[in-house]
């Protein structure tokens, strides 16, 4: 049987579990996207190769497989990495395809003619040009084992048009090497010296990160940790594993707004997470014990140690976090000006309307300050969602539709600043025609929030720093959106649960009173 190199690809895509791709139509796409209708895998088609991207990136996110995204060739292929950035920062699983001109006319003046596979390697971990029609399932399988493999993260495929339209026979096709991969465990010893330093200590640490919920170890973790009354924290913009509200659960680390001093008083601390700016570089932390996988092994060296739970030490560290959120909140306080809502207003709104099973996604510098501070308290589920590792903003209208292609049934809600929003705002017309509804807060304060007000201390004034004002309502309406305009907290509660209980897109325009929380 002969078929096509790109329609043996795309049966491979398909038989891996790839039900659709994000993409932008343009050179180098046409057999792709041809061959994609007839198998049946649904093209998801934006207005902006940087949406495409960050969609595969939070597929990959959420589901722990890889996102697949595609774009033409040359510029096109700049604006996708944003993408397939987002997801090198955070491990994030995600295959990424370039269209290009024919293989023969690469490197001599092609149109749109650019080196895609040396742009995208410095933030994959492998990026290669398929070169044979008869190597695109070898190589499909080489790239997506890549992309799954610890830790994870992206991976970049050059597809040129002569290779694409290539016939191929079914029997010259260089199949994947079946191989059944290692099991990744903790060694037994180093997990016996863990719990010999946890017998030792009185207030032990846990800071878990993404690390954690892409081993999917997060329930073993949680387990322990209520085992044995250990608190936890998680680096803000990583992925949490609390999914039900727990005392032990003690907010994120790092934030720009501060938080209680657990690292410093902690004498032993079991790091899942990445060793960055967020905990210091661990400069003040004390016996640092590096744990991902293993946590029910840890948790029986325990038991067999005779380790007792620190529960005063989890009480004190329960009222320090109380504290901190009651500074929070009186910060808050200090900045209202009469008349106008507050980010805070928005933010504990959520808090009360938000379902437990929804999908949150959190987008913006001040206005996921103040969410990471109140909203990240005693509950961080793993299907809520940020920026990640890079700081990134305006991901969140990918992100959301990202989120009901994942979970169709699950309710996605976008918290997300004016600055952030209006990145890519044009994909609400997207959402609308692909049927993705979710529901949009834009807080608009009007200016790059948290920038702003680290000007405002260093410099007194704000540069370049303040936003004109747009309707975000009336602009939802006119991308085919529900568009809804507050300005009074008294109706906030009520709107929002409206439209969570809805099946429309809909935008919630906030306008707020600026500040942060620090």
């Amino acid at each position: 049987m002969k078929r096509t190199a790109v329609e043996w690809f795309v049966e491979g895509l398909r038989e891996r579990g790839c039900h659709w791709i994000s993409a932008l139509c343009g050179h180098g796409l046409d057999p792709l996207f041809f061959a994609s209708r007839r198998a049946g895998i649904r093209i998801v088609d934006v207005r902006n190769e940087q949406t495409a991207g960050y969609i595969a990136d939070y597929e990959g996110r959420l589901t722990r497989r890889p996102g697949v995204c595609a774009s033409s060739s040359g510029v096109a292929v700049a604006n996708a990495l944003s993408g397939v950035m987002n997801a090198w920062f955070d491990h994030s699983p995600m295959l990424y395809i370039s269209g290009t001109a024919n293989s023969d006319t690469l490197g001599i003046g092609a149109f749109q003619d650019s080196p895609h596979v040396e742009m995208a390697k410095p933030t994959t971990k492998l990026s290669l040009s398929i070169d044979h029609p008869t190597r695109v399932l070898q190589i499909l399988d080489l790239a997506w084992q890549t992309a799954r493999s610890a830790p994870q993260g992206p991976v970049h495929l050059q597809f040129p048009m002569d290779i694409q339209s290539a016939e191929v026979d079914e029997a010259d096709l260089i199949r994947p090497v079946a191989q059944s991969a290692a099991p990744i465990t903790q060694p037994i010893a180093y997990l016996q010296q863990t719990a010999r330093a946890l017998l030792e200590a009185k207030r032990p640490l846990i800071i878990a990160g993404s690390e954690v919920y892409y081993a999917n170890e997060g329930q073993s973790l949680v387990h322990l940790v209520e085992a044995f009354a250990i608190p936890v924290q998680t680096p803000i913009w990583d992925r949490g594993v609390f999914d039900h509200r727990s005392e032990l659960f003690n907010g994120v680390i790092g934030a720009a707004s501060g938080g209680p001093a657990l690292l410093e008083q902690s004498d032993c601390v079991i790091l899942a997470a990445v060793s960055d700016y967020r905990v210091g570089y661990l400069q003040h932390a004390k016996h640092v014990h590096r744990l991902t996988r293993g946590w029910s092994e840890l948790a029986t060296a325990m038991i067999d140690l005779g380790i007792q739970p620190y529960k005063s030490w989890a009480a004190e560290a329960r009222r320090l976090r109380d504290a901190h959120t009651q500074l929070i909140l009186n910060r808050a306080q200090a900045q209202r000006i009469p008349g106008r809502l507050h980010a805070v207003d928005v933010v504990q709104s959520i808090g009360r309307v938000l379902p437990a099973e929804a999908t949150l996604l959190i987008d913006g510098g001040s206005i996921g300050q103040w969410a990471h501070q109140i909203l990240a308290d005693r509950r961080y589920p793993s299907y809520w969602l940020t920026c990640g590792r890079s700081g990134v903003v305006g991901y969140g209208l990918a992100g959301a539709m990202a989120a009901k292609l994942a979970n169709p049934n699950r309710p996605a809600v976008l918290l997300s600043g004016d600055g952030a929003f209006t990145f890519t705002v044009a994909e609400i017309e997207c959402a609308v025609r692909h049927r993705l509804p979710f529901v949009a807060i834009v807080a608009d304060d009007r200016c790059w929030g948290i920038t702003h007000s680290g000007h405002l201390k260093q410099f007194g004034e704000g540069v370049a720093t303040e936003l004109g004002s747009i309707d975000f309502a009336t602009l939802a309406q006119s991308l085919g959106a529900r568009g809804v305009q507050l300005t009074s907290a008294d109706n906030l509660d009520a709107t929002l649960a409206e439209a969570i209980a809805g099946h429309e897109v809909t935008i919630i325009h906030v306008p707020i009173s600026g500040g942060n929380p620090h």
